[in-house]
């Protein structure tokens, strides 16, 4: 339901078709590694298979509603206010999140500038690796000093933009979702 609040329909739909893809394949190595030491399909291979699909389910919509739910900046705010992640960790993942897009497209800049020169390479080279590890360096290293340019550093006090705390809401959806979890395990065992 909180995806359907969340995330447009098209988007909804291709998570569960890469979900649902997903799960037919575990369906299907859970039934046949589990009917190796056995000689014919049982219902308890196909329970262990539904376990396993439950499982993919489970985790990919619960991941989901976690990324269409938090923002980036949310996320590293509340890991440094609430787990105490020093600065110099958070910067680096925010930089780490926000440079992770410009790599494909650098990386087809490599691959134009090897064919320009007439450098061949096979898909499985690392001749575009090495350029794109370069520059990916130089990155990091003009970024830190940057941050050290203006006055970073991860032993002085910071102030927070959103002071973000967890309040008695959020301690009872998070139980909520534990005592429905631990229903739903335990009223199967009881029947």
């Amino acid at each position: 339901m909180l995806l359907l609040l969340y995330l447009p329909l098209k988007k909804l739909l291709q998570l569960l078709l890469v979900l649902t893809l997903s799960a037919v394949g575990i369906f299907f190595t859970g039934l046949m590694f589990f009917q190796e030491s056995q000689n014919s399909p049982s219902t308890a291979a196909v329970a262990y298979a539904i376990r396993l699909v439950s499982r993919v389910y489970c985790f990919g919509l619960l991941g989901s509603i976690f990324a269409a739910t938090t923002t980036l900046t949310e996320l590293i705010y509340s890991l440094q206010q609430q787990l105490r992640l020093p600065p110099v960790f958070a910067y680096g993942l925010m930089a780490a999140f926000h440079m992770a897009p410009m790599i494909p497209k650098e990386y087809r800049n490599i691959q134009f500038s090897l064919k320009s020169r007439g450098i061949n390479y096979s898909r499985l080279s690392l001749k575009p690796l090495i350029p794109l590890l370069v520059k990916s360096i130089r990155w990091s290293e003009l970024l830190a000093t940057a941050m050290e340019s203006r006055g970073f550093s991860g032993e002085a006090p910071r102030t927070y933009a959103v002071n973000l705390t967890i309040t008695r809401k959020d301690w009872l959806f998070g139980c909520s979702l534990l005592g429905v979890g631990l229903i739903l395990t335990i009223l199967p065992m009881l029947s």
